[in-house]
Order: structure tokens, then C-alpha cells, then sequence
């Protein structure tokens, strides 16, 4: 069929539409009837109109269905490539941080009792007499760091009764408190003034002068003495850097960081093996000698315990000679430089627990006896040990040359008693344990009557210095998590590439959750749950502020976005913006000339 059987006279409107349609000219298809070849009439109508020939709706219609799609796909584009970023309780945390939701209340219930007392004050109402010791000593107690500002509250509670009969302190000392933070304070007259504090929760206190007065003074100053220090430390650790002192701030660098389980690592090296030493006791040592230290201490922190013994572990540099004195010596300069980082293998594989390094270093014998002392003329160390702050200790064991060479092979459990009570206090300082017996003599001095602490049979912490432990380091890691979650607000604040996942925003709440639950134990006096619910608040804070999915696009700057999306939308968006311009106008002449169209014929008719 040729193309001039279509268009006869007789052909139908709809197709000539059709063809109008698609943009051809039908006024020249009369010109095409009667030819054969397709080509031919192609040549004569030529190629369908461009789009700026089309009518004006058509032309209009197609330029708006473009920008409808453009429209409807920059929300689609932005919401599929924006970085995601769960809402943080950024107020929560700034509240937290200023304590206006929960003020950390450290709980301390202390009973008095007192002996012979309705004896001796026959004439006077016992119970008067009570109320008024009770409230002398609360008010004295809180007076003493009034002036003191802190956002933490160190609440001693006080009761007084009359029900001790004045049995012995054998007979009493067999029935401590099994709670933490409730202390028992047994008062006696005597003929000089004295106090006694035991072990587990007790104190015995004998007063000379058998008045409320002087028993309101006596009791004051024995619990300033216990607890005076430590509410200073809590206060400053909640209030910030801001007034601790430089011993203080030599504490916290020496004390490692709070943990739920440590790794302790006790390591023999020697500087040759020609010192003969093949084996040493140290199992036996540390059953016999730190067991019980670790087992009291498994209400804060659980411990694994693993040794090695390495051979030819020398050291970097030569120690001094001193010939008048027949040694060597290690001044204190020379101890920082003591480690051989490059040869001695410290590093333990079998946890990831923080590690706490304990090591007996055996000198070779050209170098021996190894000491530790500022100059020839300068006094030895002691104990021949030194402590490097939140990692271990050192010790110089020097064994005797002459020793038969059996003998020699081996380090008795004799040898290492010495030795491990040097890591024992290493020990207790690394883990921040506060010595109540050492400071005897300092509180004494001050005080105006001898106290006495006494210590552990098998050198286990005391039950003081375990609820000291406990409540530092339930502010400790309160302070520690608040900070950290501060920090990670902060910094997605101020980072808006940072991404911010689901998970992220649930260990922030629920960290937020245990720091206010571990506020109401310490208030409670829950100390071993109030610890626990602030090391899960620590765990999950770090957690989510170390989690690497925060740093996924947080080295993606803006350049990059302007050099990947530049040459997709700006080959597009400028046809598209030239398009609308050239419409606008066109409407424009198209209004004013039918404004000018209709101005001349409303002018005609009036000529008429």
C-alpha cells in the first residue's frame, strides 16, 4: 500500500490529527500524494517539529512534567543520602552533668553505743542525754567540710543507744557488720582517752572524761580521722579538676583505671643465664601470699593470674659502679629508662583485660649486687623496688654468687615472701586501696588521742578500706561516664557528617539509666550494686563513643560532595532552568500582545 492510498480526499479527521500530533506539517502531505517510496515523503515533510515549535500548552505540559519529576525526586534523593542520625538526650546529659537530676548521696550509717551510761548519769533523763550526743555529733560531722562546696552529699547518719554492757572487744570483734557503710562505735569511759579501729566495721573508743561534751569530741574526731580524707576525695571527684590538690592529682596518675577484671602478670628475667636460676616457686608465693588479698577483693574487681620466665633479658644501658662499695647502682633518673620495651616480652595474649605487670629482675652476675640508690655516697632503696605508675612493679633480686649451683637453680618460697609483700602494697597502690593503718601516725600526730587501725591477719584489705574502695570508684566511674557521654554529644553536635546509628542512641539511654540507678544504691547504701550499675554505665558510654560506625562518613567534606554531584545536575538543571526562563518570557510577550490586541480593538469599536 503507497503512502497516497492514505491521505485521499476521504480520509478521515483522527488522522490527520494524528499526524498534526506528531508535529508534522499536513499542509504539504497533499503534495506527497501519489508517491511510492516512503523516503521521498519524508523528504518533503522533513524531520517532526523541535519542542520550541510545539503549541504552547503541549510545550508547557512536557516542561512541567519534567519539573514535577525533578521536584518529587530531590526529597527521594535527599532522604536516601542524607547520613542518619539518631536523636541523642543531649538535655538528659547536660542535666546529668550539672547533677540537677539525682545529687549522688554517699550513705554512711554510724551506731554508738555506749556502756554504763545510765549508771553514771543518774540524775539526768538517759534518753535526753542520748538525743543530745546524737545531734552534737551530727551537727559537729557536717560541719566539717561545710565550707567546702560540692554538688555530692556525704551523709553520715547517726544513732546513739545505751545497749553495750561492756564486754570485751574479743567477745564484740566476732560479730562485725555484714553491711557495708554501717559502722559500730563502742564507747567506754577509761582513765585516758584512746580509739581503736578494727578490721571489720568497729571501733572501740574510751573517753576520760565521761561527759556529753567530750564524748561528742571524741566521736568526731575518731570519724574525721576514718572518713575526713575520703569525703574530701569524693567531693572533689564529683566537683571536677578544680581544687585537688597536687598529692591528689599524683594519686590518680599513679592509680590505673577502673575495671571489672585485671590481668596480674609476674614475669622473672634475668640478665643471663649464667646466673643459674631455672625455676622459682611462684605459684606456691602467690597462693600463700596474695590469694587472700584477691579473693577480699572480688566484690570490686575479678583477677586472672599468669607468670613467665624469660632468660637473657638485658638491659638497655650500663648501671653506675661503685667501687668503694663493691655494687652497681640504679639512680632514679636511670629507672623510667629501666623497661626494654624491644626485648622483653611483657605483652600477654591471653585476655583483653587490663594488665597489671609485677617483675623480678635477676642482674647477671658481672653486674651484681644491682641496688637502687642516687649516688655512692646516697642511702639503697629498702626494699630494692620501684613502682611505675598505672603499670607495676620492679624488683632487683640479688641471689647470692656463692650459693651451690642446685640451690641456685631455684627461687624458694622463702626468697619470694619479701617479694611479694612489696608487690602486695604495689598492688594495693595500683588498685587505689587507701592504707587506714598507715596513716595512723599522721592522724594521730594530729589528733589530740592516739587512734589506732589495726590490719588483716593475711594482709586482705580491711572492710574499711573496701567500702572507701567502693564508693570512689562508683563516683569515679559516674564522673568518668557522664564526662564521656558529654564528650559524645559535644562532638555529634559539632560533626554533622557523623553518623549516628539506632544502637548508639540505646547505649546512650541505657548508660543514662545506670548512672541514675547506681545514684539511688549509693543513697540506699547498696555500694556493691551501686559500683556495678556504674561500671555498666562506664562500659556502655565508651562503647558508644567508640563504636567505628560513628566514623564511617566523618572524612567525607563537603568538596566531595560538590566534585561527585556537579557534573550529574549541572548538565540537567541548566536546560531545565533555560527552558522555564524562555517560558516565562514567551508568556509574558504573549500577554502583552493580547493586552495590546485587545487595547486595539476596543479602540476600533470606539471608532466606529
Amino acid at each position: 500500500m503507497t503512502l497516497g492510498g492514505i491521505f485521499q480526499e476521504a480520509t478521515p479527521d483522527w488522522a490527520i490529527e494524528y499526524v498534526q500530533s506528531l508535529g508534522y506539517d499536513v499542509m504539504s502531505v497533499g503534495r506527497c500524494l501519489g508517491e511510492e517510496d516512503p523516503r521521498l515523503w519524508y523528504k518533503e515533510i522533513g524531520p517532526p517539529a523541535d519542542v520550541a515549535t510545539l503549541p504552547n500548552q503541549a510545550r508547557r505540559l512536557i516542561l512541567l512534567s519534567v519539573w514535577v519529576v525533578v521536584l518529587l525526586g530531590l526529597p527521594l534523593w535527599w532522604k536516601t543520602t542524607r547520613v542518619y542520625r539518631a536523636e541523642l538526650p543531649y538535655v538528659d546529659i547536660q542535666q546529668w552533668n550539672e547533677w540537677t537530676t539525682c545529687q549522688p548521696t554517699f550513705q554512711i550509717n554510724v551506731n554508738l553505743h555506749l556502756s554504763n551510761f545510765i549508771a553514771l548519769q543518774s540524775d539526768r533523763d538517759a534518753q535526753l542525754v542520748l538525743a543530745n550526743i546524737k545531734d552534737g555529733v551530727s551537727e559537729r560531722m557536717g560541719a566539717l567540710n561545710a565550707g567546702y562546696i560540692s554538688k555530692a552529699n556525704f551523709a553520715v547518719q547517726i544513732d546513739v543507744d545505751q545497749s553495750w554492757s561492756g564486754s570485751k572487744e574479743a567477745d564484740i570483734a566476732d560479730r562485725p557488720s555484714a553491711i557495708p557503710g554501717t559502722y559500730d562505735f563502742y564507747i567506754s569511759p577509761s582513765s585516758i582517752t584512746s580509739a581503736s579501729i578494727k578490721s571489720q566495721r568497729q571501733g572501740f573508743i574510751q573517753v576520760e572524761s565521761w561527759d556529753e561534751g567530750r564524748i561528742i569530741g571524741t566521736v568526731v574526731e575518731t570519724l574525721g580521722a576514718i572518713f575526713n580524707t575520703e569525703e574530701k576525695t569524693i567531693k572533689q571527684l564529683v566537683n571536677g579538676a578544680d581544687g585537688v590538690g597536687a598529692d591528689k592529682v599524683k594519686d590518680q596518675l599513679k592509680t590505673v583505671k577502673y575495671a571489672p577484671g585485671y590481668q596480674l602478670t609476674f614475669s622473672l628475667f634475668s640478665g643471663d643465664a649464667s646466673n643459674g636460676v631455672r625455676e622459682w616457686k611462684v605459684q606456691e608465693a602467690i597462693n600463700t601470699y596474695l590469694a587472700p588479698f584477691l579473693k577480699s577483693m572480688s566484690s570490686v574487681s575479678n583477677f586472672i593470674v599468669e607468670s613467665q620466665v624469660q632468660h637473657y633479658a638485658s638491659l638497655t644501658f650500663k648501671p653506675q659502679q661503685d667501687s668503694d662499695a663493691n655494687e652497681y647502682y640504679l639512680t632514679q633518673d636511670s629507672l623510667p629508662h629501666f623497661i626494654n620495651a624491644a626485648e622483653w616480652s611483657l605483652a600477654s595474649t591471653v585476655t583483653s583485660l587490663p594488665s597489671l605487670n609485677f617483675l623480678i629482675y635477676v642482674p647477671k652476675p658481672s653486674e651484681s649486687p644491682l641496688v637502687i640508690k642516687n649516688g655512692p655516697s646516697a642511702p639503697k632503696s629498702p626494699t630494692n623496688s620501684f613502682l611505675i605508675p598505672r603499670w607495676g612493679g620492679i624488683t632487683i633480686l640479688n641471689r647470692d654468687n656463692n650459693t651451690s649451683t642446685l640451690s641456685a637453680a631455684v627461687i624458694t618460697v622463702q626468697e619470694l615472701e619479701p617479694i611479694m609483700q612489696v608487690f602486695l602494697m604495689q598492688l594495693r597502690d595500683l588498685l587505689g586501696l587507701i592504707d587506714l593503718s598507715s596513716a595512723s601516725a599522721r592522724v594521730s600526730s594530729s589528733s589530740s588521742f592516739p587512734i589506732t587501725f589495726h590490719r588483716t591477719l593475711n594482709e586482705a584489705p580491711t572492710a574499711w578500706e573496701l567500702d572507701n574502695l567502693l564508693r570512689r570508684r562508683s563516683a569515679e566511674n559516674l564522673v568518668d561516664s557522664l564526662t564521656t557521654l558529654k564528650s559524645l554529644g559535644k562532638l555529634v553536635q559539632e560533626t554533622p557528617n557523623m553518623v549516628v546509628l539506632d544502637h548508639i542512641q540505646k547505649d546512650v539511654v541505657d548508660a543514662l539509666k545506670d548512672v541514675e540507678r547506681s545514684c539511688q544504691k549509693l543513697a540506699e547504701q547498696g555500694y556493691v550494686e551501686a559500683l556495678s550499675a556504674s561500671r555498666e554505665a562506664l562500659i556502655k558510654a565508651e562503647t558508644a563513643f567508640f563504636d567505628p560506625t560513628m566514623v564511617s562518613m566523618l572524612y567525607f567534606p563537603d568538596e566531595h560532595k560538590y566534585a561527585i554531584y556537579m557534573p550529574l545536575f549541572v548538565p540537567v538543571s541548566v536546560p531545565l532552568v533555560m527552558a522555564i526562563l524562555r517560558e516565562l518570557k514567551k508568556w509574558k510577550e504573549a500577554k502583552k500582545a493580547a493586552a495590546a490586541a485587545a487595547a486595539a480593538k476596543a479602540g476600533k469599536v470606539k471608532a466606529e
